[in-house]
């Protein structure tokens, strides 16, 4: 005899039997649903489940639901017995480990594992990852379209740097309002961002207040935030660093880029690893001592510097060179500045150095001249030979270099400084990147041949001949991955140089840059004279990806462009817009065809991380890792 049930079960039974039988499938369905994300999931639900999929007549929508959900269930639920079954095992193992029928089990259960998993799967998570970091942003979208799987990865590595401008143009502004709300409720999208770069650009006013309210709202909810950097005008003040250290205190790289020095509290952040400070002179709101302060502050975990200036303009680095913390530098870039005596003496005792950059002007290029060509390699004790006769040769001036950029203004003919700083640069097989600026050809010639852990080149030859640039490829390493050619005359069109490169087959970023090669400017010339020549340079642009077969990325006098190459038989019409060309012809690698997709020109003060050119071994040799501001664009000039 069954229990006489309560006031309330009864009521609710015979309320449950009124409805129509969708209805009941409807309830059944959701009671289900939320057992299973209670994690009751049992012999009940699944026996709820089946009978709910018995039922005639159900939306599709529901039933795609409920198998869903149980198929989800289940699949947890076995590898919940699997994970026990293989525990099994294994403790067995401990007891019995010459039970065959153990051993039986013990090797099938990889096979068990894999089992109708794709390939793609059985690769861990990780290695994904690590080919995704090899891929440039661009290219990495493809990856968006081919799985779930793949499209998370994709995410990470798009989403890792976010650059925001706050601005008059609509445009830009739209885009920066939606950020700012999506990582307001989006918590997974806020935690992928782990650079922000914020580029500001107004005067003062409404519209200034109301931007930075907004900033200052959604700041704190960029949760994952390890690098920081604000460009552009105002610059980061007082009031700004105090928001951003109490919503970021243990921010890991810090960029301040503009024209004054106004971040008074900046030496708060205690945790840098690297340090970015572009100023045009001193007469900010913070003091310049502060600069030294920040060094000293973070002693612990300092290991890169970038200091900007602006050579037209008075300023000096003497006192921040003065901090203890120089010495423990790995990275140290100069960039735009008047770069002193006490400096240099400073830069030859950071031993440390990996890579280096002097990009500006020598208050005493004698005293360079001398500090340069100081360096030699100190014989071996043992032996009395130099160590380069039986080791790798260990000099005695920034003897772990790797980098080395030598970008000075207004020194073109000192030939004993370059003579100096070739003489330097010699037997160093570790060097892997170079750029010596406007150095004579005729030393740098001499000097390759004994760089053979050279991969990223810029350099310039003044007379580009069929001979140059013989020597040139000659001399040079075949795993070179990033080339930028410059030269001031050429007897030739430099387009019709680019088939010497073929011979890089790693080759992937290819800059060919003339001096006094401009883009047609629309005030000198209109209508189809314009249009003419603008195609005549993009074809001749081109022909240089053509002829490359391996480059994914392309200068052309001053400009970038993303090379994309199409493998099918048809050929690819030619495209009427400027900032893209398309062509059928043939590759290395058989028929198909080359879309050149022109970059956004370098925006003032930018460190160009925004237009990612596939490397960093890329932006290295473009100068766009560092915030040179006096250089013009092609399209400027």
């Amino acid at each position: 005899m069954s229990p006489i049930p309560d006031e309330l079960t009864a009521t609710v039974l015979s309320v449950v039997q009124s409805l129509p039988r969708l209805q009941k499938a409807k309830l059944l369905l959701d009671h289900s649903l939320s057992l299973l994300e209670a994690g009751k999931y049992g012999g009940v639900v699944e026996e709820y489940l089946d009978v709910y999929l018995r039922t005639p007549d159900l939306p599709k929508d529901d039933i795609a639901r409920a198998l869903v959900a149980r198929g989800r269930a289940r699949k947890g639920a076995g590898q919940r017995l699997l994970l026990m079954a293989s525990h099994d095992f294994q403790t067995a193992s401990t007891f019995d480990p010459s039970n065959r029928e153990l051993q039986l089990y013990l090797h099938r259960e990889p096979v068990m594992h894999f089992a109708g998993i794709p390939a793609f799967r059985c690769v861990p998570p990780e290695i994904w990852d690590r080919v995704a970091s090899f891929i440039p942003r661009y290219f990495l979208r493809t990856w968006l379209f081919v799985s779930s799987f793949h499209r998370d990865i994709a995410l990470r590595h798009i989403f890792h740097t976010v650059d925001l401008y706050l601005c008059e143009d609509s445009d830009n502004w739209n885009r920066t309002l939606d950020i700012f709300d999506r990582v307001k409720v989006d918590s997974l999208f806020s935690r992928r961002i782990r650079t922000l770069r914020v580029h500001w650009a107004y005067d003062g006013g409404d519209m200034l207040e109301v931007m930075s309210r907004l900033f200052r709202t959604a700041l704190p909810e960029f949760k994952a935030l390890q690098e920081f950097e604000w460009i552009g005008y105002p610059e980061l003040q007082a009031e700004m660093v105090q928001v951003l250290f109490q919503s970021h205190p243990k921010l890991v790289k810090l960029g301040l880029i503009g024209w004054h020095f106004d971040a008074v509290g900046v030496s708060k952040f205690t945790s840098l690893k690297r340090f970015t400070l572009r100023a045009e002179d001193d007469d900010g709101f913070a003091d310049m001592d502060e600069v030294r302060t920040v060094l000293d502050n973070n002693a612990d975990t300092l290991t890169h510097l970038t200091l900007g200036a602006y050579l037209a303009r008075a300023h000096s680095w003497d006192s921040a060179f003065g901090s203890p913390t120089i010495q423990y530098l790995t990275h140290l870039e100069l960039v735009d500045t008047r770069i002193s005596e006490v400096v240099l003496a400073r830069i030859a005792h950071a031993h440390n150095l990996v890579s280096l950059t002097l990009h500006g002007t020598l208050d005493m290029p004698a005293a360079a001249t001398a500090i340069f060509g100081a360096d030699h390699v100190p014989p071996s004790p043992d032996t009395g030979m130099q160590e380069s006769a039986i080791n790798e040769p260990t000099h005695v001036f920034l003897p772990h270099l790797e980098a080395f950029r030598f970008a000075l203004v207004g020194h073109d003919d000192d030939l004993a400084l370059f003579g100096a700083v070739v003489q330097f640069l010699r037997a160093r097989p570790r060097l892997r990147r170079l750029d010596l600026g406007t150095c004579p050809w005729e030393l740098v010639r001499g000097l390759l041949p004994e760089l053979t852990g050279l991969r990223v080149l810029r350099v310039r030859i003044a007379s580009l001949t069929n001979l140059a640039l013989g020597a040139f490829v000659r001399a040079l390493p075949r795993e070179m991955l990033a080339i930028h050619l410059a030269c001031t005359v050429s007897d030739r069109p430099m387009h019709e140089y680019a088939p010497a490169f073929a011979s890089f087959g790693t080759l992937s970023m290819l800059h060919l840059h003339g001096a006094s090669i401009r883009r047609p400017q629309p005030p000198r010339m209109h209508g189809r004279e314009l249009q003419l020549q603008t195609d005549a340079r993009l074809v001749h642009a081109r022909d240089v990806a053509l002829a490359v077969p391996s480059i994914d990325y392309l200068g052309w006098h001053g400009e970038h462009f993303v090379v994309v190459r199409h493998h099918h038989d048809s050929t690819i019409s030619s495209s009427n817009s400027s900032s893209s060309v398309a062509c059928g012809g043939m590759t290395s690698g058989g028929t198909g065809g080359v879309e050149l997709r022109e970059l956004p020109v370098r925006r003032r003060l930018d460190c160009g991380k925004g237009i990612d050119l596939g490397s960093d071994d890329a932006m290295w040799v473009e100068r766009k890792d560092v915030p040179i501001d006096y250089e013009m664009s092609s399209l400027e000039s």
